[in-house]
């Protein structure tokens, strides 16, 4: 043996059993991260255009707009042009909207619908 290098100790075996706890704590910090992920996911910008094409309407149609997506029943909703029952139930599922931009981040929700949503509310939101 070697005075400048001495041998290298192995760790005991009772320091595998801390490996559970080691997993616990990666689990709890992987867990926080993804909760972070989702969140800043949420609030991702929404598209310059998308913003312009809800400029179009009036405070009170936005206004409008936005308490029949957060509060609308089911056939208030279906009222609106392209919805169906899958987008319903997928804008149905996203509530809150905080805007109405938001709605665009629904699955099956696209720059093409919300534009039909827009003129449908700046016709007045007739009836089908």
């Amino acid at each position: 043996m070697n005075k400048l290098y001495p041998k290298r100790k192995r760790w005991p075996s009772r320091a595998l059993s801390f490996y559970p706890q080691g997993m616990k704590w990666l689990v709890a910090l992987i867990s926080l991260h993804a909760a972070d992920l989702l969140a800043a996911e949420k609030e991702a910008k929404v598209p310059a255009r998308i913003e312009a094409i809800a400029q179009m309407l009036t405070p009170t149609q936005r206004m409008k707009l936005l308490d029949l997506l957060n509060k609308g029943r089911d056939d208030s909703l279906r009222s609106l042009p392209g919805v169906g029952e899958t987008r319903l139930a997928a804008i149905k599922q996203a509530r809150p909207f905080n805007d109405i931009t938001e709605v665009t981040k629904v699955p099956g929700v696209g720059e093409g619908t919300f534009i039909d949503f827009v003129k449908h509310a700046k016709a007045g939101f007739p009836k089908k």
